[in-house]
């Protein structure tokens, strides 16, 4: 793997997300990032590389390449997304939203392909968000995009208490962002500032706000925005 800086980069993206457990890479010459990222015995590690590996060459030698595979196994889960002839491994708590997941890999795997191919950077735009929302997808992409998804994964698992589908609480934490891009610059500083928003739309809640808050604000103190 040519582009290990960057593989180490994506593996520390997705272990921020909300009930990830680890993530590593499994490639020909054994797996990266297994032990700081993934937290498994080498010879574990090798293990699992090894076996996902066979499943992803099996599926393309059957002229059915997977785009991705969800395996559960106790409590927990693994989801499996091929990257070029190696395979990027996540582990997941078993009752955990995958969607935040997945919508960072779609960004960050077309990324690592085109540096591998050494192919300039396409404009960056989000899954689940309209194309003329460009400000709301770039900022989905940057490094802030993690701690974004995991606050919206918290948003969506309190507010579907109350009725709301993905699709209502992607909007709704979308409306957020762009009031929050108005009043000032995104960064780690200001993201008190986009849960002041997002906790003022559960008002019908005080329940689930309370207890938004206080999850959101462990968001923040591990992203180094609160003390």
């Amino acid at each position: 793997m040519s582009a290990v800086p960057e593989v180490l980069q994506l593996l520390a993206k997705i272990t921020h997300v909300q009930g990830v457990r680890g993530a590593m890479l499994a490639t020909a010459d054994g797996p990266v990032g297994a032990t700081e990222h993934a937290h498994l015995q080498p010879a574990v590690a090798t293990d699992v590389g090894k076996t996902v590996r066979r499943l992803v060459v099996a599926s393309t030698t059957a002229n059915s390449p997977l785009r991705e595979l969800l395996i559960n196994f106790g409590p927990s889960r693994m989801m499996l997304r091929p990257l070029a002839e190696d395979v990027v491994v996540v582990l997941l708590d078993r009752d955990a939203e995958t969607q935040p997941v997945r919508e960072l890999l779609d960004v960050e795997v077309a990324h690592m392909l085109r540096v591998m191919r050494g192919e300039p950077e396409a404009p960056a735009i989000a899954v689940g968000v309209h194309e003329g929302d460009d400000e709301v997808g770039e900022l989905l992409a940057s490094p802030l995009g993690p701690v974004l998804l995991e606050i919206e994964s918290v948003y969506h698992t309190y507010r579907k208490r109350r009725g709301a589908n993905q699709g209502q609480t992607r909007s709704e934490m979308h409306e957020q962002i762009r009031e929050w891009l108005l009043c000032c610059n995104p960064s780690n500083y200001t993201l008190p500032l986009l849960l002041d928003g997002l906790s003022e739309t559960m008002i019908d809640d005080p329940t689930g706000r309370s207890g938004f808050v206080g999850e959101v604000q462990g968001i923040l103190r591990r992203a180094g925005a609160l003390r």
